[in-house]
């Protein structure tokens, strides 16, 4: 599903069903970064190597936790609101995508696709879903499907994300303002 698709759904379940009675509340977290990137192209067979063991480290990081974790719901009983409605569809794009990812295979290029991808979603689907606890959880549970589905795992560096996905949402706006 593309954001153009997600916007043409959201703007029929709007002409049909009524806004919800309860605003919600909104958990507000940085998008700052204080991670450097690379500048010396010496060190970079170290820091490959370096990587690669964070990034098998974060894995099993993301496991133990994920044991420890209490259980989500993440079906809930949908209302008969536009807010609700439009929250089922996201978590149930984002559970199908998951189990997508689940039955892959990829590359290093692949996983940081992936990771990009669901970097972006994060910054747009924050606004729209109603329980942005559950997408957070499933955004996740994207990337560690990825990651285990991945022969060489070694993410892209937060500061990166953030800048392509500001970039690409500059972009878009440009394009929207434009047209």
């Amino acid at each position: 599903m593309s954001l153009i698709q997600l916007d043409t759904i959201l703007n029929e379940v709007k002409q049909i069903l009524p806004e919800g009675l309860q605003p919600k509340h909104r958990r507000t977290d940085s998008n700052g970064s204080t991670t450097s990137s690379r500048s010396n192209p010496l060190r970079d067979d170290r820091l490959v190597r370096s990587n690669t063991q964070k990034a098998r480290s974060q894995l099993l990081e993301s496991h133990l936790a994920k044991l420890f974790k209490q259980k989500m719901e993440i079906f809930t009983k949908v209302e008969h609101t536009q807010e609700s409605v439009i929250t089922t569809i996201i978590k149930l794009f984002l559970k199908s995508l998951q189990e997508f990812v689940r039955l892959q295979t990829f590359n290093r290029s692949g996983f940081q696709q992936i990771q990009l991808d669901i970097h972006f979603l994060k910054t747009t689907l924050k606004d729209i879903a109603e329980d942005e606890a559950a997408v957070d959880f499933l955004l996740d549970e994207v990337i560690v499907a990825a990651a285990e589905r991945c022969l060489d795992p070694i993410p892209l560096e937060p500061a990166i994300l953030d800048r392509l996905t500001q970039a690409k949402l500059a972009k878009n706006s440009d394009q929207s303002s434009t047209s």
